[in-house]
């Protein structure tokens, strides 16, 4: 079981093993005690790497890179807007949103 965080208003925060779905446990004073919300980072035990919180530049490149191998270049892009286009009965002109996944 992962251990969560909890914070009781009687004897402030504590850590406690629990199941996913345990939003309140009891607390040992006896009150109700509420899970916290995770931080995002994560708290790993024994030998790890240090965790390294990349460069903002970094991050920028990688999601460019990701969406250049995804749609190719703005060329691919214009081409899958004109594939999946359509105009409707009301003479709107609508994208096919199902279709322009890649």
């Amino acid at each position: 079981m992962p251990v969560y965080v909890y914070k009781c208003l009687n004897c402030g925060v504590f850590e406690m093993q629990a199941g996913r779905d345990e939003r309140y446990v009891e607390c040992a004073c006896g009150f109700s005690a509420e899970r916290r919300p995770f931080s995002g980072i994560p708290y790993l035990k024994g030998e790890t790497m240090p965790l390294q919180i990349p460069e903002p530049a970094y991050r920028h490149e990688a999601q460019k890179r990701a969406h250049t191998q995804a749609w190719g270049g703005a060329d691919r892009a214009v081409e899958m807007l004109r594939k999946n286009s359509y105009v409707d009965d009301m003479g709107e002109k609508v994208i096919n949103q199902k279709g322009m996944n890649p």
